[in-house]
């Protein structure tokens, strides 16, 4: 790679920091955690960098090295639960406009919202990784199924059926939001 194509690629890779920072939340809540796997993942890219295919996703292939470095933080500290403090934070759930807080006085927002995302955060901890990082790409981050497929190396089709049956699982987990659903769903 010439210098002005190393000076594209990195500005390409910076570009996608912040999507391999927000994965790398999900996958290790502790913020520590996170900011050393993507460091890890930009460096284990820039070494690697010769292997990126100009056109391909950037974007897919810094999340399949970010997803390969937590497999392997995973493996080195021999399957220690890394959701350990169940600190969850969920960007996506953010209050946005005058609703909420003329419905709730803002003490009681904060403590609804602080109880959704522990309830949350506990129910996707309690999914298995490949389930919980294909609800993160595909219904968090909005990731198509070939991208995520991409991502995982794995076919469309496992993709789909690992996201049916992490949404029904949560759908079981989170039962209490929506009891109505959760008594059809034991129907099924």
């Amino acid at each position: 790679m010439t210098d002005p194509d190393r000076a594209a690629f990195e500005k390409e890779a910076l570009g996608m920091l912040d999507a391999t920072y927000r994965l790398a939340r999900w996958l290790v809540p502790r913020e520590s955690d996170a900011r050393d796997l993507v460091q890890e993942t930009y460096l284990h890219a820039l070494e690697g960098r010769k292997t990126f295919r100009p056109g391909a996703s950037m974007r897919a292939w810094l999340c399949s090295i970010l997803r390969n470095r937590f497999v392997d933080l995973c493996r080195r500290r021999g399957h220690e639960v890394l959701w350990a403090d169940g600190a969850v934070e969920f960007r996506t759930l953010e209050t946005t406009g005058d609703a909420p807080a003329s419905f709730f006085g803002d003490d009681e927002l904060a403590r609804l919202t602080t109880l959704v995302r522990g309830d949350i955060g506990r129910a996707l901890q309690a999914l298995p990784e490949n389930h919980r990082t294909v609800v993160l790409l595909c219904d968090v981050e909005h990731w198509r199924w070939e991208e995520a497929a991409a991502v995982l190396e794995v076919p469309i089709g496992t993709v789909q059926s690992r996201l049916f049956r992490a949404r029904r699982a949560l759908r079981r987990l989170l039962s209490e939001y929506a009891p109505e659903e959760a008594s059809i769903e034991r129907m099924r």
